[in-house]
């Protein structure tokens, strides 16, 4: 019959003594009670056993001393049962106390022996009992050798095979797991029979009896080699990582997932100042070292920035005035950008902030050199334009001439004619004006002073511009068609350079036409809204077209013979200095369309009254008469 449970031996072991117990005061007989003082001995102990025994010998003399069974043989009897219950105690607690892990080993040897590594057994006292084959073949010793090693002591197999560095740290941890039955867990080198080093880790756990005694230490020892060599380079990469980190000319720290800084490389250090200790409460947070650094202009924007890109797990990109450790705000651009896991969770984000402050103060130069560029351009192009304003001037002053001429042929008629001298005066007064008109635009061109900007009504502009071009239109044969819309929004624009710009581009329309024939020479000029916020004039003309659209807007590049270049780079620069765009398209069945737009900049108040009065369709035929006559 088997019984597993420690309970129900002693179960069955108290009602085995009872029953003994019960059997010997029935029968007047002692002997049932040796029974009970076995089952003591070996469910309870030796010293519940020994008093078991001196309970029974009690009572067995009062058994064998009874009046009614008394006998003379009662204190032999008596003699005879102490010394058979002490034989029994005795025995008991001799075969009770055999070494039971001695007959475990015994079994498990084989078991032992053949653990892949290196597997070692040991006495309570830490003196080695038994090391496997695979062990004894890497240190390279016999099993005779290791066995006189192991008689020794617990040091001297330390000695021989663990690494000198090693020693003193693997006997203290050792002994003091053998004190407390701590279990081992312990690194150390081990000498190969080559005589080279690699490193193990060595577990072991102890043993214990059903009292919780030690009775030996079961060790198993690892092989770690290539996971020191793994973690030395790993160490080594993050080694170099941080070097690397520190010397990159940029300003980098990390932060928590909710954005608290605690990072900060060496460069960021050197540069403003700070410890990653400073930083600990966080972006925005009381004593924050890192919003501190801000510029007080720039740094609720970039706060309220930041909290809005770690609230959304966004990237950031921003630029601001941050202050180094010389107390001098630079500008910085500024960017974070989140490391998520596997699942998606940001676990860390990473910020690097570059000085752009010489950028920033190179755009503002460019700036101003480009504005100081741009009146240069304007005083490089005074020749071509003087060319053009003589004979922009010629037209009105030919005219003037001949007019003036003709009104004194009226008046020294006999008698004068008043009427016909009245009309011609007219035209002189007209000729008069629109020779002041270009002499005023041109001096304005070149007016040293900042653009003066206020809302220009394009539709009006390209009105004027066509009436001070219609002795051109007239002399070239060139018809004109315009198709403004009435609707046009006024824009914030410098009036005189918009008149620039659509002088620039007809009187260019009108000088591409005349390679072909007189009758297909026509220019139609279309003003009309793109959207809420653009608006585009367009010119077209019916001549030859053009040979590389974006060239002609470089300054110097000209297909005329007595040109400098300079005419459309100007428009385009004014185009562009408005925040609009200016490009150019042949067009299918021939000739080419010059366009611009600009932004919609009209304020609210006088916008309505600043719309274009003229009609959606024009057309004018040009007047083949030759100006000056009657």
């Amino acid at each position: 019959m088997k019984l597993p449970f420690l309970m129900q031996r002693r179960t069955l072991a108290i009602a085995i003594a009872a029953a003994g117990a019960l059997m010997a005061g029935i029968c007047l007989e002692p002997s049932g009670l040796l029974i009970a003082v076995t089952a003591a001995c070996i469910c309870c102990g030796w010293k519940k056993g020994l008093v078991a025994v001196a309970a029974a010998d009690l009572l067995a003399g009062a058994i064998l001393f009874w009046p009614a069974s008394a006998a003379a043989e009662a204190p032999v009897n008596l003699a005879t049962f102490v010394a058979t219950s002490a034989g029994i105690w005795l025995l008991v607690l001799v075969f009770r106390s055999v070494r039971f892990y001695d007959r475990v080993y015994e079994g498990m040897r084989p078991s032992v022996a053949d653990i892949p590594g290196l597997g070692w057994f040991a006495y309570p006292d830490g003196r080695l009992r038994f090391i496997n084959p695979a062990a004894l073949s890497f240190v390279g010793i016999s099993a005779e050798e290791m066995r006189h090693l192991m008689d020794l002591d617990d040091v001297s197999w330390f000695a021989k095979f663990i690494h000198p560095d090693d020693v003193e740290r693997c006997l203290v941890n050792w002994r003091h797991s053998m004190k407390t039955g701590e279990p081992v867990n312990e690194e150390a080198r081990v000498r190969r029979h080559d005589g080279t080093y690699r490193w193990f880790r060595d577990t072991a756990i102890a043993s214990r009896d059903e009292r919780g005694r030690i009775i030996g230490w079961y060790g198993h020892t690892q092989d770690i080699e290539d996971q020191k060599k793994a973690e030395a380079a790993l160490h080594e990469r993050e080694r170099e990582l941080r070097l690397l980190v520190d010397t990159v000319p940029s300003l980098i720290w990390l932060m928590t997932p909710e954005g608290l800084p605690y990072y900060f490389n060496k460069r960021f250090v050197d540069w403003a100042g700070v410890e990653p200790g400073d930083a600990a409460s966080g972006i925005g947070q009381a004593l924050a070292t890192y919003a501190e650094l801000i510029h007080p202009d720039d740094r609720a924007d970039a706060l309220a920035l930041f909290h809005q890109s770690f609230a959304g797990g966004e990237p950031l990109s921003l630029k601001y005035r941050l202050r180094g450790k010389d107390s001098w705000y630079r500008w910085i651009d500024s960017r974070v950008e989140p490391l998520r896991d596997e699942t998606g969770t940001i676990i860390r984000w990473y910020g690097v902030n570059l000085d752009v402050e010489d950028e920033v103060r190179s755009q503002e130069a460019l700036r101003l050199a480009d504005e100081r560029l741009s009146r240069a351009l304007r005083a490089a192009s005074l020749s071509e334009l003087s060319v053009s304003i003589a004979h922009e001037l010629n037209q009105p002053l030919q005219a003037v001439v001949a007019n003036a001429g003709a009104f004194r042929r009226w008046l020294s008629a006999d008698p004068p004619n008043f009427e016909h001298a009245g009309r011609i005066a007219e035209k002189i007064i007209r000729d008069a004006d629109a020779a002041a008109q270009v002499l005023g635009r041109i001096r304005a061109l070149f007016t040293q002073t900042t653009d003066h900007r206020n809302l220009v009504d394009l539709n009006a502009v390209i009105t004027e511009v066509c009436e001070l071009t219609a002795d051109k239109l007239q002399s070239s044969n060139v018809r004109l068609e315009t198709d403004l819309d009435p609707s046009l929004p006024a824009t914030r624009a410098d009036h005189v350079q918009m008149e620039q710009v659509v002088f620039n581009l007809v009187r260019n329309g009108i000088e591409a036409m005349q390679v072909v024939d007189a009758g297909s020479r026509a220019l139609r000029i279309v003003s009309r809204c793109r959207g809420d916020d653009r608006l585009e004039v367009e010119i077209r003309d019916h001549g030859p077209g053009l040979s590389d659209l974006e060239k002609i807007f470089d300054a110097f590049y000209t297909t005329k013979q007595d040109g400098m270049g300079m005419g459309l780079a100007i428009c385009r620069s004014i185009i562009e200095s408005h925040g609009g765009r200016l490009w150019a398209d042949n067009v299918d069945g021939g000739g080419a369309s010059i366009k611009f737009n600009l932004p919609i900049r009209a304020t609210e108040a006088g916008a309505e009254d600043m719309k274009s009065p003229t009609g959606s369709v024009r057309s004018r035929e040009a007047v083949r008469a030759s100006p000056g006559t009657a």
